[in-house]
């Protein structure tokens, strides 16, 4: 019985990597349409430009352009997540005050702080999207 228990356990641990490798072995079967050793059809595949990367510019001006809408996106994702986090904290802070047996505030503040974080999460999220449509 240990020995059927052992086994089981270390076939439990390994199963990830084994299904992963099936997974990959498979998929790799198929993208070579069968064995036949045709592979991927580049052609299909789209040109995908990246803004201020793939353009052939030397102004100045556009390359300055295209850091400042870098460095706008940058702030939007950085603002939201210090938003996020600023949230979660009072949520939490909120939550133990409403459940503490010592404090009775009850849960009219906790409520109140949820509405008003999910509002400062969806426009620091919205501002986030602004940011990205720059590009």
């Amino acid at each position: 019985m240990t020995l059927i228990k052992s086994s089981f356990q270390k076939l439990s641990n390994r199963f990830l990597a084994v299904m992963t490798l099936l997974w990959l072995s498979m998929e790799n079967a198929f993208a070579t349409g069968g064995g036949g050793g045709s592979g991927i059809n580049a052609a299909k595949i789209p040109d995908f430009k990246i803004p201020g990367v793939d353009s052939n510019t030397k102004d100045p001006m556009e390359i300055i352009f295209f850091v400042a809408k870098g460095l706008a996106t940058l702030a939007a994702v950085l603002f939201a997540a210090w938003a996020i986090l600023t949230v979660v904290k009072a949520l939490i802070k909120t939550y133990n005050a409403a459940t503490d047996e010592a404090d009775r505030k009850g849960w009219g503040p906790f409520v109140i702080a949820l509405i008003l974080g999910f509002i400062l999460i969806f426009f620091s999220l919205w501002l986030v999207k602004m940011a990205i449509g720059l590009f």
